[in-house]
């Protein structure tokens, strides 16, 4: 009997001992990741483990006393017109006369090129910031491929021709930055002769890093993409932080699935061990989202792709570099972006206006808004959008690490106001030190490219044995007839990619002669040509 109660005890124990983790993991206030439990204290802690003074200078949109209705679905709420005008006064000083925060910016994102080099450090500074021990962090090739994913992603755009064919605009879309409703207006307003769209194929993306937007810019003719206006919307990286992070909880409850006829892969989050509107649950989504996405398995129910909602807006910029690394001078680049989405019915119509020539018809007035076609998510029913606004209000260690994710947005848009909280992580000495030591290292070129195939200066043969029929239209190319093409060719230079595209053109303007596909350098030629 004495053996027999002895094992009952020894089993109750080690069946006690088993649950701890797991009453840890229910508590509001405790974290259980990998080999190491934290606790989220009043106090916030900075990375070098100094406890530093509350933060003041909340986002306002994100303050407790403001409504919880997403600025994105409700733009001309007063809620959203206020959030720039409450912004605390010193933002601006701090971004212009900073010389700390200018030396930063020019580092980490320098003529709004996002710099990969300083991707990870930010990952691994809001882990520091959450008081994880980096010793156990995973860094598996699927978390360096989040990582990426997290800077590099987005979802498309919309593309303008003209009345008269002679100007061309490309808005580049942010999810969960009134794209919807900047989307809905320009479709109302334009024809759809006039008019293209080009959606990220994230399935593509995701599985085998395929990021093609070549659909987003043939439509225009090679030798006016680079006087092509691009505009954009953006916001406060925080807000659009957790702006997502209510998008992709929406879609993932029962009656979204149910509505769509989503079918739920069955997997249990970690995060959604707790109740909805629980600010340990947002608490929770961005411990695991930190600590290591792939390995804590944030990705929601399907379609996985939700979470792309709560990426950096940084992804747009990284289409417009891929299209230097590939065109050169002859790239679009970015001419003007909206730094807030405040006013976005009247703001985006003068943005278009004020930067873009041949557009005044379809911008002349603001923007139209209809409430039906808002995201329901907007409503915030299940409270998922109000939590994550008070985790937000406590400037403790969750939000210090939001800050650290986003230094790479505050710093490409710097229109922006930065928050005081993430001044303070902004100017963390080691954080600095961290960020020049790797932004400075040289970046390696895209793959399958090599130094040579980026220069622009080299001549690019085309029909050089004549054209059959010099006014033929070439499909694919924005009406470019085979002479304009070869006039082109005769007074530009190109790279390597631009003329090869340009080459396999002369299949139809010339296609009885043996096609030149010779590259010369530019000098090398004018010294021939002088001989």
């Amino acid at each position: 009997m004495e053996g027999r109660s002895s094992r009952r005890f020894h089993l109750f124990v080690a069946t006690v001992l088993a649950a701890i983790p797991w009453l840890l993991l229910s508590s509001k206030d405790h974290y259980w990741i990998g080999k190491e439990m934290f606790q989220s204290t009043g106090d916030v802690t900075g990375s070098g483990g100094s406890i530093t003074k509350p933060i003041n200078n909340i986002a306002p949109a994100l303050r407790n006393d403001t409504k919880s209705d997403d600025a994105d679905e409700n733009i001309d709420d007063a809620q959203s017109a206020a959030t720039s005008k409450k912004k605390h006064n010193d933002d601006n000083t701090y971004q212009k006369d900073n010389e700390q925060w200018n030396q930063i910016k020019q580092l980490v994102c320098p003529k709004q090129v996002p710099n990969p080099m300083v991707w990870p450090i930010l990952f691994e500074q809001a882990r520091k910031e959450l008081g994880f021990d980096l010793q156990f962090v995973p860094n598996t090739e699927s978390d360096k491929e989040f990582v990426k994913n997290f800077y590099m992603f987005s979802s498309g755009g919309i593309g303008l021709k003209s009345n008269d064919g002679e100007h061309h605009l490309v808005y580049l879309t942010v999810w969960k930055g009134a794209n919807a409703h900047i989307r809905e207006n320009i479709n109302k307003r334009t024809n759809l002769d006039d008019r293209w769209e080009f959606q990220s194929n994230i399935v593509d993306m995701m599985k085998f890093g395929h990021r093609d937007f070549s659909e987003l810019w043939s439509p225009i003719p090679i030798s006016k993409r680079n006087q092509t206006c691009v505009v954009t919307a953006v916001r406060d990286p925080i807000e659009h932080f957790l702006s997502g992070y209510n998008e992709m909880e929406f879609r993932s409850t029962p009656s979204f699935h149910t509505a769509h006829r989503v079918q739920p892969d069955g997997q249990e989050r970690q995060y959604e061990r707790y109740k909805y509107g629980n600010e340990a649950r947002f608490e929770r989504y961005v411990s695991d989202f930190v600590w290591s996405a792939p390995s804590t398995g944030v990705y929601p129910s399907n379609p996985f792709s939700n979470i792309f909602h709560t990426y950096s807006m940084c992804g747009i910029l990284w289409v417009l570099k891929e299209q230097a690394d590939l065109f050169g001078v002859n790239a679009p680049t970015l001419t003007s972006y909206l730094p807030s989405i405040s006013n976005v019915s009247s703001a985006f119509p003068n943005l278009v206006n004020t930067n873009c020539h041949g557009f005044d018809a379809e911008f002349n007035r603001p923007f139209t808004s209809n409430r039906e076609s808002h995201h329901p998510s907007g409503k915030d029913e299940d409270g998922f959008y109000a939590a994550a606004k008070r985790v937000w209000s406590k400037q403790d260690a969750t939000s210090r690490a939001l800050c650290a994710l986003h230094l790479m947005d505050y710093a490409c848009f710097d229109l922006i106001p930065v928050p005081d909280l993430c001044q303070d992580v902004f100017s963390d000495t080691a954080f600095n030190e961290m960020m020049i030591t790797n932004a400075t290292k040289k970046i390696s070129p895209s793959p399958n490219l090599t130094e040579d195939r980026y220069r622009t200066n080299n001549v690019c043969s085309f029909c050089e044995r004549g054209i059959p029929d010099p006014e033929l239209v070439v499909p694919g190319t924005g009406e470019q007839s085979c002479s304009s093409i070869k006039a082109m060719t005769d007074t530009e230079t190109f790279t390597v990619e631009l003329c090869e595209t340009i080459q396999k053109d002369g299949a139809i303007c010339c296609p009885d002669n043996e096609q030149d596909t010779s590259m010369k350098d530019e000098s090398k030629a004018k010294g021939e040509g002088e001989g």
